[in-house]
Order: structure tokens, then sequence, then C-alpha cells
């Protein structure tokens, strides 16, 4: 009779126990829930805002490439409208030589001796067009630094990315909530221990 009484007030408490584990049970489930949804809206955040500043950034620099472009294609047309008012100036000045060759080649057949002097003092002048300025070939392909310059942003850009983009990866953790080894399991473990005092006596004995 007194053993029925030890075990009944044991077994209340038992009950009184895991009624508490349950509603710590409970708890750390609506905790866990939470803890997921909070997680859940962290990473819609987060990719919403990579996407949008990862936009802008490709945004940025089509912009870039647009005013490089657009230098390229303006230094190209003032250097291209440049050279073509001095190829014809090199054409008119060439054209102006050979007329005065040739007047002078005519005029060594001459016998007037007048018209000879009179007309080699003009012919020998210097021609009107002999200021055109000589330009350097080389000066017209001057867009090789800028090739370069473009390459070597390239390269910077795609070390700079793939060292903040480790970074950005290393800051991500991934914890594991689901224990996958024997001392994982061992931190969630809960001890129990029976009261000698309350067990059912073994067979055999009195």
């Amino acid at each position: 009779m007194e053993r029925c009484v030890v075990m009944s007030k044991q077994l209340k408490e038992t009950k009184i126990k895991f009624q508490q584990r349950i509603q710590q049970r409970q708890k750390d489930l609506q905790q866990l829930r939470e803890a997921v949804a909070t997680h859940k809206r962290s990473a819609q955040t987060a990719l919403e805002e990579s996407e949008r500043i990862f936009t802008e950034l490709i945004c940025s620099i089509e912009r870039s490439l647009s005013e490089v472009t657009q230098m390229i294609r303006d230094q190209e047309k003032v250097v291209a409208s440049q050279a073509e008012e001095l190829i014809e100036r090199l054409e008119q000045e060439i054209k102006d030589l050979r007329r005065r060759d040739a007047e002078l080649q005519q005029l060594s057949h001459t016998n007037n001796h007048i018209h000879f002097l009179q007309s080699f003092q003009s012919l020998s002048a210097a021609p009107g067009s002999a200021d055109v300025p000589i330009v350097p070939f080389s000066s017209l392909s001057s867009f090789d630094k800028i090739r370069e310059s473009v390459l070597q942003l390239k390269v910077e850009l795609e070390d700079f990315c793939q060292e903040e983009i480790k970074k950005i990866c290393d800051r991500v953790t991934c914890t594991n909530i689901v224990p996958k080894t024997r001392n994982g399991f061992l931190q969630y473990a809960h001890q129990f221990t029976l009261d000698p005092n309350t067990t059912a006596p073994e067979r055999g004995r009195a």
C-alpha cells in the first residue's frame, strides 16, 4: 500500500515533468518556426537587395561603356576630320606641283629668252600650299592605350569582385539545426533517473 502511494506520487511528478517538457518543446517549436520565418524574410530581402545592387552595378558599367564609346567615336571623328583636311591640302599641293613641273618642262624647250626669264621666276616660286604640316602617322593610332586601360580595368574589376564575393560567402554561415553526430545528439539529450524505491520488483524477488 505504501509503495502504491509512493509510485502514485512519483507518477504525478513524472507527469508534471513531461507536461513541463511538452510546454518547453512547444515553446521551442514556436520559436523555431518564428526563426525560420524571419530567416526566410531575411533571405528574400538579401536576394532583392542583391539583385537591385547588381542591376545598378551593371547599369553603371553600361554607362561607363557608353561614355568610353562616345569618347572614342568623338576622338575618331576629330582626327579623321583633320586628316581628311590634310589629305585634301596635300592632294592639292601635289596637283600644283605637277602642273608647275609640266610648265617648267614646257618652258625648258622655249627659245624665247624674255618669256623664259619671266615665266621661270614665277614658276620657281614655292607653291602656296607648301606650308602643309606633316603629321606623323603614328599619332592616328593612339587608341591602343585606351584598349590597354579598359583591359586593365576589366582585370582589376574581376579581381575585386572575386575577393568581395569570397568575403560575402564567408559571412553567410550555414548552421545545421539537426544534429548528425553523436556529440551533436548529446547536446540535446535529457537524462532520466529511476527511483529504485518506486520501480517494480524484479521477477523472482520476494
